[in-house]
C-alpha cells in the first residue's frame, strides 16, 4: 500500500473499501466489463452513425485498402481512420465481414469503456485514495451515456479511454513536479502516446482536453514548471511519428480532400453551425448532466462544491481544469450531441467520489441531490414501461412492468441513503441500480421494439426468402425511398439508392436480386415495371426513428 507523497497526495492507499489495490482493479473492470456487455449482441445496427463507422470498415476488410474511407463510393472525410482499423482488426480476429455481426465492431468500444473506468480508478487513487478510485471508476462505468456509448461501434468509447491514459499520465507528472521529485520518461511518453492514439481516432479532441487543462493549471503554482516536465520536444516528435504516416497517405489519396473536408467542414463547422440539426443552447449539457450520468447526479453539487472549496490544492485545482475549461468550449460550440462532454466525466466521476468518500454532515447539496437523483429514477422507469406500448407489436409483459417497479423502489431507497449523507453506499448502490438500469433497457425493452427494427427485418426477410445478396451468392439489391445506413450495412456494399424508377429498371434488367419500395415511391415503380410480373416477398411497417417518419417498405422479386 502506498502512502502519501510530500505534497500531501496518498497515491492508492486504503481508506475504507478493505481492498487491496489489485482487488479493487479486478472488481472495477469486472463491473465495467459487465456493464459494456449489456447490449453488446442485443442492439441490431444502430443508425444513423454506428451503420456508417460499420459500413466503412466493412469496407476496409472487403478492398483490402486502410488508408482511404469510403461509405459506398462516397469519400468519408470525418475522422481519421483509427477506430476502423481497430474495428477491422476485431472484426478480422472474431468473425467475417459477409456476416454483418455488428457485435464484433463493437468489441473496440466496450474494450475501451473498461479501460477508462480502470484509468479513472487509477486518477482517484493516485489524487486522493483508493475508496474514492473505486467509486468513480463504478459511478464512469455505469453512467448511463457510457453504458450506452460502450455498445456503440464507433470512436467514443476508444476516445474515452485514450483520454484517461493521458490525463492519468498528466496527473501523475504533475504531482511529482509539486512534490519536487523526478519525473522520469515513462509518464510522459504515455502522455504522448495516449495523444498521438487519440489524433488517430478522433482528431484534436484528446489533446484539447489536456491544452485547457493546462490552460486551468495555469492559475495556480507551479504555473508553467509541469511543461518542461511533459518533455514536450520529445512529445511533438511522437505526435509526428505516430500520425503523419497515415495524414500523409491520406492526403496522396484524397488528394487533400480529407483536410479540407474533417478540419474545415466537420471539425471546425460544427463550432459556427449546428450540423445535421445537432443544435443546443448553452447550458444543454449541464441540463443533461444530471440523465446521462444519473448514478452520481445526488453527488455532483455537494462534490463540485467541496472541489472548489479545496481548490487551494493542487488536486482539486487539477480536476477544476480538466472539467470547466473544456466544458465551457463544448457549450460554446454551435453543434452539441449529448456525448460530447463524455471525456469530462472522469474528473467529474473523481470530484462526486471523493466528496461522497469525504465523511461530513449531509447538508443542503446533499439533500437537493438526492432529490434530483430520485426524480430522475421515477423519470427512468417511464423508458422501461412506456416504449413498448408505442414501438412493439408483441403484447406488454409483466417483466416490463415489473422491473420498473424494482427500479422505482431501488431509486428511492438509494436517493435516501444520500438524503441522510451515506454519500459512498449509495454511490455504489446507484451504480449497482444503473448498471442493472442498462440490462433491463438494452436487452429487454429496446430489443423488443420490433417497429424500430425496419433494417434487420428487411434482412431476415431476404435471409428466409433465400434471397439475400451476402448470403445467398445472387445481385445486390435495390433500395428506393429509404436509405438508412443500417440497410446498407447489412444487405452489402453494393445495394443500390435511386428512385422508384430506379429500382423497377434495375429489377427488370437483373442488376438487382430484388428491389425493396417504400410506399412513396410505390406508384413510379410499378409504372416503369410496365407489366412484368413480380412477385412480393414481405411487407415491412416501422418508423424510421432517424427521421421520425413511418414506413411501408415492400420487398419484390421477378416472378419465377
Amino acid at each position: 500500500m502506498r502512502g502519501e507523497t510530500k505534497s500531501g497526495a496518498t497515491t492508492g492507499a486504503d481508506t475504507g473499501t478493505g481492498l487491496t489495490r489489485r482487488t479493487a482493479m479486478l472488481i472495477v473492470a469486472l463491473f465495467a466489463a459487465t456493464t459494456a456487455f449489456a447490449g453488446l449482441f442485443s442492439l441490431p445496427p444502430l443508425d444513423r452513425d454506428e451503420a456508417r463507422f460499420a459500413q466503412a470498415t466493412a469496407q476496409m476488410l472487403e478492398s483490402g485498402d486502410f488508408i482511404s474511407i469510403r461509405f459506398q463510393d462516397a469519400e468519408r472525410n470525418k475522422k481519421p481512420a483509427g477506430i476502423y482499423w481497430l474495428q477491422a482488426a476485431s472484426v478480422a480476429a472474431l468473425s467475417d465481414v459477409n456476416a454483418r455481426e455488428i457485435w464484433a465492431y463493437r468489441i473496440p468500444s466496450m474494450i475501451g469503456v473498461v479501460l477508462a473506468a480502470l484509468f479513472t480508478f487509477l486518477a482517484g487513487a493516485r489524487l486522493y485514495d483508493r475508496r474514492t478510485g473505486f467509486l468513480a471508476g463504478l459511478l464512469l462505468a455505469s453512467a448511463p451515456v457510457v453504458a450506452a456509448e460502450s455498445t456503440i461501434a464507433k470512436t467514443d468509447g476508444v476516445l474515452l479511454a485514450l483520454i484517461c491514459l493521458a490525463q492519468l499520465a498528466f496527473i501523475e507528472v504533475y504531482a511529482r513536479v509539486q512534490a519536487k521529485e523526478k519525473t522520469g520518461w515513462g509518464w510522459p511518453l504515455a502522455f504522448w502516446a495516449a495523444h498521438g492514439a487519440s489524433a488517430l481516432v478522433k482528431g484534436p479532441i484528446g489533446p484539447m482536453v489536456s491544452l485547457m487543462t493546462g490552460l486551468g493549471l495555469t492559475t495556480g503554482a507551479p504555473r508553467f514548471k509541469w511543461i518542461a516536465a511533459l518533455k514536450p520536444v520529445t512529445g511533438v516528435l511522437i505526435l509526428v511519428l505516430m500520425v503523419a504516416p497515415w495524414a500523409f497517405a491520406i492526403w496522396r489519396a484524397t488528394d487533400g480532400r480529407f483536410f479540407a473536408d474533417a478540419v474545415g467542414g466537420d471539425m471546425l463547422g460544427k463550432v459556427g453551425d449546428a450540423q445535421e440539426g445537432h443544435v443546443g443552447p448553452p447550458g444543454y449539457h449541464f441540463a443533461l448532466v444530471w440523465l446521462l450520468f444519473w448514478p452520481a447526479a445526488a453527488l455532483i453539487i455537494s462534490g463540485v462544491l467541496n472541489a472548489w472549496k479545496e481548490r487551494t490544492d493542487w488536486r482539486a485545482r487539477f480536476l477544476l481544469s480538466w472539467l470547466i475549461p473544456a466544458w465551457i468550449v463544448f457549450e460554446i460550440a454551435a453543434t452539441k450531441l449529448p456525448h460530447y462532454v463524455m471525456p469530462l466525466y472522469p474528473a467529474l466521476a473523481i470530484i462526486a467520489a471523493h466528496g461522497a468518500a469525504t465523511a461530513i454532515r449531509p447538508g443542503w447539496a446533499h439533500k437537493l441531490g438526492a432529490l434530483i437523483y430520485a426524480g430522475i429514477g421515477l423519470a427512468a422507469t417511464a423508458i422501461i414501461a412506456l416504449p413498448p406500448i408505442y414501438f412493439s407489436a408483441a403484447p406488454l409483459t409483466v417483466t416490463c412492468f415489473t422491473a420498473a417497479a424494482i427500479t422505482a423502489v431501488a431509486a428511492l431507497l438509494i436517493a435516501r441513503l444520500f438524503w441522510r449523507g451515506r454519500g459512498f453506499e449509495g454511490g455504489v448502490a446507484a451504480s449497482v441500480l444503473a448498471t442493472l438500469y442498462a440490462w433491463t433497457l438494452l436487452t429487454m425493452v429496446l430489443p423488443g421494439l420490433s417497429q424500430l427494427a425496419v433494417s434487420p427485418r428487411l434482412s431476415t426477410a431476404l435471409e428466409m426468402a433465400d434471397s439475400h445478396p451476402l448470403h445467398d451468392n445472387l445481385a445486390p439489391v435495390t433500395l428506393a425511398g429509404y436509405a438508412e445506413p443500417s440497410a446498407i450495412f447489412l444487405l452489402g456494399t453494393q445495394t443500390m439508392l435511386g428512385s422508384g424508377r430506379d429500382a423497377a429498371a434495375r429489377l427488370k434488367s437483373g442488376a438487382a436480386s430484388a428491389a425493396i419500395v417504400e410506399q412513396r415511391e410505390q406508384e413510379a415503380f410499378l409504372a416503369q415495371l410496365n407489366g412484368v410480373p413480380t412477385t412480393s416477398l414481405a411487407v415491412i411497417d416501422g418508423l424510421n426513428y432517424s427521421n421520425g417518419k413511418n414506413v411501408r417498405l415492400t420487398i419484390y422479386i421477378l416472378a419465377p
